[in-house]
């Protein structure tokens, strides 16, 4: 990318991270590895922007767990999506299941849904000792009913 594409996408990413809430910064903030180094300097630098205008204290928010680089190379790819939403739903039945996972271009696609199959959709990734409990997970049937029991008279 030459100077100007980058200054250019630097722009529509501090407009498009302007427009976010704080949660939804820090939730960008703390998938950074998803970033590309642009994206990355553009949420830094809004969160800085924020936190000098006083609307925005860094240490009340709880960004997620932050992820070992060394941890995360070392994952394996255990299913692809084309849309977000269902990346997010097997990643939540994993996450019940106590299987440390995660998503890679979930945020490239949660900018730009279009480049999803040019990506290679959504990728669920989780270590290699946990490949096999991973698929019994994600290959359980989805019941066709849930009985939650009768309500209780108060």
């Amino acid at each position: 990318m030459t100077h100007q594409d980058n200054e250019k996408e630097r722009r529509r990413l501090a407009e498009l991270y302007s427009a976010m809430t704080d949660g939804e910064l820090v939730n960008i903030a703390g998938d950074a590895e998803s970033l590309t180094e642009v994206a990355r300097l553009a949420v830094e630098e809004e969160i800085r922007r924020r936190a000098n205008l006083g609307g925005m204290n860094i240490d009340d928010q709880a960004p997620p767990a932050t992820v070992d680089v060394a941890e995360y190379q070392n994952t394996v790819t255990v299913r692809k999506f084309r849309d977000l939403h269902e990346a997010w739903m097997a990643k939540g039945s994993l996450d019940s299941a106590g299987i440390k996972c995660w998503l890679a271009d979930d945020n490239m696609v949660r900018m730009d849904w279009f480049i999803s199959n040019f990506l290679g959709g959504v990728k669920l990734r989780v270590k290699p000792e946990d490949v096999d409990a991973a698929e019994e997970v994600l290959d359980q049937a989805i019941p066709e009913d849930f009985d939650v029991g009768e309500p209780e008279d108060s």
